[in-house]
């Protein structure tokens, strides 16, 4: 495997891939982004063979990328405000909370 290629690839897409691709047709989408990045590296000296070397669907692994894009994006909004995260990480909003500290530092214990 190519370790120059896989490299290559995986900056590639932190660079230009994002959540936003997920709207629409992702599987065009992968597929176009896949021939930008083997142009892109084929500009950068890193010919298709070795491409495939390292990587052996381009399209569907830019197609998970996306996928995983989205998901951060969704994660990332479902608590937008402090009030909202606040109550995650507050322990005294859980019923039992004390209890459960208490279990948790005696199990520490032993």
């Amino acid at each position: 495997m190519s370790e120059r290629a896989l490299a290559f690839v995986e900056e590639w897409i932190s660079e230009h891939v994002s959540a936003d691709d997920a709207a629409g047709d992702v599987q065009g989408r992968a597929k176009a982004l896949a021939s930008r990045c083997l142009l892109d590296a084929s500009a950068d000296g890193i010919a298709s063979s070795e491409m495939a070397d390292a990587i052996d669907d381009l399209t569907a692994f830019i197609a998970a990328a996306i996928q995983e894009a989205k998901e951060r994006a969704d994660h990332d909004a479902e608590f937008e405000t402090d009030q909202e995260i606040e109550v995650l990480v507050n322990p005294d909003t859980f019923e039992n909370a004390a209890e459960d500290a208490a279990e948790d530092e005696d199990d520490q214990k032993q």
